[in-house]
């Protein structure tokens, strides 16, 4: 019982302080794009740098991201394969992207407008993602914006 007590009050102990333990994961920019296409759906390859400040490695386990490009809603897409992260680096990390075909056709005739009137391609990612530590489960969210330029945008073609 005097075991159960110590382990019960030293976790609430270390829960009051876990920003020591614990810190947000950076999501810095996105590189080297590529699209495909494959089976009616696309497949977007980008790679994320991420700064991860923490002593520990982390996984971030297939999610669920809103996606959004050229002001185009492209609907949900999933991040399929998971991904470790780490501990005390900064890194790219591959992300693929799988989502509807259909919608992306629209977001390609809007993202040709973006980038004729000089503006640039928003591509925004928003979501939670799932990471685990060891046998801890954490949602990171996530929402980031980046914005491609012409050249960027013809490489994908």
């Amino acid at each position: 019982m005097k075991n159960l007590i110590l382990l019960c009050s030293l976790f609430f102990g270390l829960t009051a302080h876990a920003g020591f333990f614990y810190k947000d994961l950076e999501f810095l920019s996105m590189e080297n794009f590529s699209v495909s296409r494959e089976n009616g759906n696309i497949h977007v390859g980008f790679d994320y740098v991420i700064k991860n400040l923490n002593w520990y490695g982390i996984s971030i386990k297939p999610s669920s991201l809103k996606l959004t490009i050229a002001d185009v809603d492209c609907g949900w897409v999933q991040i399929e394969k998971s991904i470790k992260i780490k501990r005390k680096s900064k890194a790219g990390y591959p992300f693929v992207l799988i989502g509807d075909g259909s919608k992306f056709v629209k977001s390609g005739f809007s993202s040709i407008w973006f980038l004729l009137t000089g503006s640039g391609v928003d591509f925004n990612i928003k979501g939670k993602l799932k990471a685990e530590i060891s046998i801890f489960a954490k949602k990171w969210p996530l929402d980031y914006t980046y914005t491609m330029n012409f050249e960027e945008f013809l490489s994908l073609f």
